[in-house]
Order: C-alpha cells, then sequence, then structure tokens
C-alpha cells in the first residue's frame, strides 16, 4: 500500500529565501544550510544627495535631454519607483539638481570698497559653473529657486549690493539682473541643446538673422571667419557700417567680451547707486 500523501500545509524555514515542504512521508525536508557567499551584497541606501550626485553625472555626460529617472536608477542600481520616494518626481529632481549647482558659485564675504569687483567675481564664477554644467540655464528657465543654495546665493550677493550704498529696490533688481545678464550670455556660448562636447560655435551653428543659417567650415576654419567674410561680401551702399566694420567680427574671444559685458553691467549699477545716493541727500 502507498505510504499516505501528508495534507499538512507548507511550512516556512525561517531562514530567508528558504521554503520547506511536506515530504511524501509528511517530514519536513532537510535543507542545507544557507551559503554566506550566496548572499546579495548589501547596497548602500538610497538617498536624496546621491541621487542628485548620480542625475549631474548623467548630465555632464549626454546633456539634459538624455536624463531619465531610470537612467539614474541602472545607475544606483535600484528601481526608478526608489527615486521618486525620495525626490517626489523628475520636476522635483531638477529642483535639486539646481539648487545643488547654485551651491557652486564662489560668493565673498561683502567689502564695502571692493564691492564692484566682488560682483564681477561672482558673474565670473556663476559663469565658470555655467561652463562645467552646460544644460543649468535651461533647467533655471521657469522656476523660482527656492533652495538653501539659491537663498544664500541671494542672501549673499544683496550684501556685497548693500555694503555698495544700493537701495533695496535695486539692490533686489540688481541681483536678479545679473543672474539674467550671465545666464543670456553663457547660454549664447553654450547653445540650447547644452552639448557636453562643445558649445554652438564649435558644432558650427552661425545664425545670420531669423531667415538664415550658414554651416560653419569644419576643422580650422571658426565660424567667426565666416561671418566676417560674409559681412565683407555685402553690397557697401546698402550695408556701410558692416562692411566697413566686418573685420571685428573675427574677434571671437568669449572671455574678453565677457569683461565688457559685466563692466557694463556693474559700471551702470555703481551710477545708479550713485545716483540714489545724490538723490537721497538732496531730499534732506
Amino acid at each position: 500500500m502507498p505510504p499516505a500523501i501528508s495534507t499538512a500545509p507548507a511550512t516556512r524555514d525561517r531562514r530567508p529565501y528558504r521554503w520547506a515542504s511536506g515530504t511524501a512521508t509528511g517530514a519536513p525536508m532537510k535543507l542545507p544550510t544557507l551559503n554566506a557567499t550566496a548572499v546579495r551584497p548589501a547596497r548602500d541606501p538610497i538617498s536624496r544627495d546621491a541621487i542628485v550626485d548620480a542625475a549631474i553625472r548623467l548630465l555632464d555626460a549626454e546633456g539634459l535631454d538624455a536624463l531619465s529617472m531610470r537612467r539614474i536608477a541602472d545607475e544606483l542600481g535600484t528601481g526608478a519607483a526608489s527615486l521618486y520616494w525620495h525626490v517626489g518626481s523628475k520636476d522635483g529632481l531638477l529642483d535639486l539638481i539646481f539648487d545643488k549647482l547654485i551651491g557652486e558659485v564662489t560668493i565673498p564675504d561683502p567689502e564695502p570698497g571692493r564691492w564692484c569687483e566682488q560682483l564681477k567675481d561672482v558673474a565670473r564664477s556663476q559663469r565658470a559653473a555655467s561652463l562645467r554644467h552646460p544644460y543649468v540655464v535651461r533647467i533655471s528657465i521657469g522656476r523660482i529657486p527656492m533652495g538653501p543654495n539659491a537663498l544664500r546665493y541671494s542672501e549673499r550677493v544683496l550684501a556685497i549690493l548693500a555694503s555698495g550704498g544700493l537701495p533695496p529696490k535695486l539692490a533686489v533688481q540688481g541681483s536678479h539682473l545679473l543672474i539674467s545678464t550671465v545666464n543670456g550670455f553663457t547660454l549664447d556660448e553654450t547653445g540650447v541643446g547644452d552639448d557636453p562636447t562643445g558649445d554652438a560655435a564649435a558644432r558650427g551653428d552661425v545664425n545670420q538673422g531669423p531667415d538664415v543659417t550658414v554651416r560653419a567650415y569644419r576643422g580650422s576654419h571658426h565660424p567667426a571667419s565666416i561671418v566676417r567674410d560674409y559681412m565683407a561680401s555685402l553690397p557697401p551702399r546698402a550695408f556701410p557700417n558692416l562692411v566697413a566694420m566686418a573685420d571685428e567680427y573675427s574677434h571671437a574671444d568669449p572671455d574678453e567680451r565677457f569683461e565688457l559685458l559685466i563692466d557694463i553691467f556693474v559700471d551702470g549699477l555703481a551710477r545708479r547707486a550713485a545716483s540714489a545716493a545724490g538723490d537721497a541727500e538732496a531730499s534732506q
């Protein structure tokens, strides 16, 4: 007569990943001891900072269009759902990335006698951060930064402007316009596609007005020389100034142009501050 088949429910072995079932005789099945080498090594716990750092590495390497929660999750060896638990959404992640990159901008303690040069130093540091991370200007569009680094940035820039005697309204406007000025310049340098391998000029696209695009020569030909040659070829009677100044279009040193830009910006603020101080004295 065949042995009776046990109808007892399966019993769980308390060791991880092991289950014991009833045998044909009803006796528990003897399982081998769990081999310690078979246990998956524990990963470092996923943190918000780790997610942000991984996202920045991906953005630096491939640009904003490559960013996805799944790509970051793969980099960290986890699932996308874990990322959402920490950062809420992709847009929330972009907020965190933006604030992290704002923290790279160096802002000195205010020195009243050097406030103009200090403001230029802030602009230079902001530009350098944008060139290291050419997608950051695109991330900033439409965002009102309120993270801890953004608040520290605003507080410290306002301190510099206040030390220079700027009244509150002009100081706040000046701090906002400083960001806009640098962002506009670096967006022109890096191009809207935030190509991590080079700027728009290096890719060879030079705009010549709303309807005309010149594909610059590859290799040793710089786009600025193409623009210069085009300007020089225009009919001088119709465009006397463009033709006469065509050679100036070949000067494409971005550092020189940036220094001119921030000189004009800061000098304008200084004149406004002096005028406001004069008006205040006159009203007393």
